[in-house]
């Protein structure tokens, strides 16, 4: 195996405190999935706009508490996105280098 290989797909690997990171401070956003590649990480930001500003009538507010708890949910799973997707950069090296 080349060494120099190994180390380029060794960087496309994600962290998991930065994932961490990104869901706390700014996850409500959905940078976390971002970061993570997940696909709909944009539904964060609908959402949060469409709860924003339906505030007003008062329906947003149960918008922005769905979004809470996704939120929560997305924490308990982040570990394990961010392992599965290194795990694919990984299987995908040695598949490369058999």
């Amino acid at each position: 195996m080349n060494n120099l290989e190994l180390e380029k797909a060794k960087t496309q690997q994600l962290n998991v405190v930065l994932a961490y990171l990104l869901w706390w401070f700014v996850g409500i956003f959905g940078m976390h999935r971002l970061y993570t590649k997940q696909k709909k990480w944009w539904i964060y930001i609908v959402l949060g706009l469409i709860g924003l500003i339906t505030t007003v009538i008062f329906i947003g507010y149960i918008i922005l508490i769905g979004l809470f708890i996704l939120w929560i949910i997305d924490g308990f799973k982040l570990s394990s996105v961010v392992k599965d997707f290194n795990l694919d950069i990984l299987e995908k090296f040695e598949r490369d280098f058999k």
